[in-house]
């Protein structure tokens, strides 16, 4: 246990008005004017976290974060939460809309062991079916109604809507006008985060719970979660500190608590570790890789082993792909694919790089599109003139300048930002096309894209949102 900080130090933490400091007091002082510079340096000093997010809360437990759909398929749901102390999980469950003909589904204990955090699935679901659901702590119903609901996948082809971001900022109050609108305009079936979710910069557990209570409890994004399901991968800043590696120590602490407050499918393998998953929806495949846990360090030389996912999970990565059916497949990274990105993304490991892209082309794989986030901008890249990229953001962080880039064909670099990724696989021919959405800004491009666009048989005009000068020239 740490001491907790004072509430007036909270608030001030919280405040992003709260930047002036007065003169610390001499030794001894006391009185009004030697509180206040107690509680001023308290909050100066707290710049990790807004609260204590494990230390129990004084008194019956009561929903202290949550509750976050994570992984829905046809028959099953996980369902997240966080209590202010130690509780027995109970999901109560059904399709009425006052829970009349609901179920109980027992949980796990939510302890001090797992920070009171823990995860509830609901099993025996029936396909194509809305449900309503209500945590329960201790017997207790722990929200109010009407209750969240969520709807399980229907079948092997339809249209999806899924959004996706990354780089949250700092502080949580950062990113709340983008989770403001998503959750006002829903309209998505899925919220995929891509790293940076937030910044703690540290494999220090408790500064990493701090941190994730702090993005869990921003408003849009607690309220848009209890009705869409989040799936989500990391980059270096929510696993370690900036630009992190495979070498980091406590990354198991890091990764222990990642899947302490995420509800995803699975997470890595057996006999290795990672946040890496796969999961399907719709006729599309999703591949959610890890790109910090076995990496090599950037400036590594090429020595032929040096790589961002490992063997393992490269491996895991091609007979995956290999194995899908779907008429779409997503493969998605903290780090940018396209060739001219910082020595951060892929381009430090250009080898590896190759291998997963002349794999696709010796498979003959059709449909395939990259994900990514970390940049601190939105742009749209055509890799050697035939894979696609998208990489968003930031939700909430400070931006980065496009640059000269003739791999580029769309862009923005001013505002909070998020992509929307438009799948339709109910007919014989596919379609899809994307859309970039920007805080107080709306609907910058909607552009639909063509099969041979997508696969690289076309060329991809530049977008009137970029100016002559991003558009560079082949080197």
């Amino acid at each position: 246990m740490r001491p907790s900080v004072p509430l007036t130090a909270l608030i001030a933490t919280l405040s992003p008005f709260a930047k002036a400091t007065p003169p610390e007091s001499p030794p001894g002082a006391s009185g009004a004017s030697g509180l206040v510079t107690g509680v001023v340096k308290a909050a100066r000093e707290e710049s990790l976290g807004p609260v204590a997010s494990a230390e129990a809360v004084p008194g019956p437990a009561f929903l202290h974060a949550g509750p976050m759909l994570g992984h829905v398929s046809e028959s099953a749901a996980k369902i997240w939460v966080k209590a202010s102390n130690k509780a027995t999980l109970i999901l109560k469950i059904g399709r009425a809309p006052d829970l009349s003909d609901a179920k109980l589904i027992p949980g796990p204990v939510l302890d001090v062991g797992t920070e009171f955090t823990g995860v509830v699935e609901a099993g025996g679901l029936e396909a194509g079916t809305r449900y309503y659901y209500a945590p329960m702590l201790n017997g207790m119903p722990a929200l109010a109604r009407p209750w969240p609901s969520f709807a399980t996948t229907g079948g092997s082809r339809g249209t999806l809507r899924v959004a996706i971001g990354s780089c949250a900022g700092r502080r949580g109050y950062e990113a709340a006008a983008s989770f403001g609108e998503m959750n006002a305009r829903r309209g998505i079936d899925l919220l995929l985060m891509l790293g940076d979710n937030h910044y703690a910069d540290t494999t220090d557990a408790v500064k990493l719970r701090d941190h994730y209570f702090m993005q869990r409890t921003v408003h849009g994004f607690s309220f848009l979660t209890r009705e869409v399901p989040v799936y989500a991968i990391w980059d270096d800043h929510d696993y370690g500190p900036n630009n992190s590696d495979g070498t980091l120590p406590g990354k198991a602490t890091s990764l222990r608590i990642f899947n302490q407050w995420w509800a995803n499918p699975s997470a890595g393998e057996p006999e290795n570790p990672g946040c890496y998953f796969r999961f399907s929806r719709s006729g599309v495949d999703f591949f959610m890789l890890d790109d910090r846990y076995h990496r090599t360090p950037n400036g590594a030389p090429e020595d032929g082993k040096k790589t961002m996912l490992g063997a393992r999970q490269l491996a895991w990565l091609k007979q995956s792909l290999s194995e899908s059916k779907a008429v779409f497949k997503v493969i998605a990274a903290g780090s940018e694919w396209q060739t001219r990105t910082q020595d951060d993304g892929w381009a430090s490991f250009a080898r590896e790089r190759e291998e997963i892209f002349s794999y696709i082309r010796r498979q003959n794989l059709e449909n395939v599109l990259f994900i990514s986030g970390d940049r601190h901008f939105t742009a749209g890249y055509q890799i050697q003139d035939r894979f696609l990229e998208l990489t968003s953001g930031p939700i909430g962080s400070r931006n980065a300048a496009l640059k000269a880039n003739p791999e580029l064909f769309t862009g923005n670099d001013k505002g909070k930002m998020w992509v929307v990724l438009d799948f339709d696989t109910a007919t014989g021919t596919p379609r899809f096309s994307y859309e970039i959405q920007q805080a107080g800004g709306g609907l910058l491009e909607r552009r639909e894209l063509t099969m041979d666009e997508l696969n690289g048989r076309a060329k991809i005009a530049p977008s009137t949102l970029l100016a002559p000068a991003h558009i560079g020239k082949k080197p």
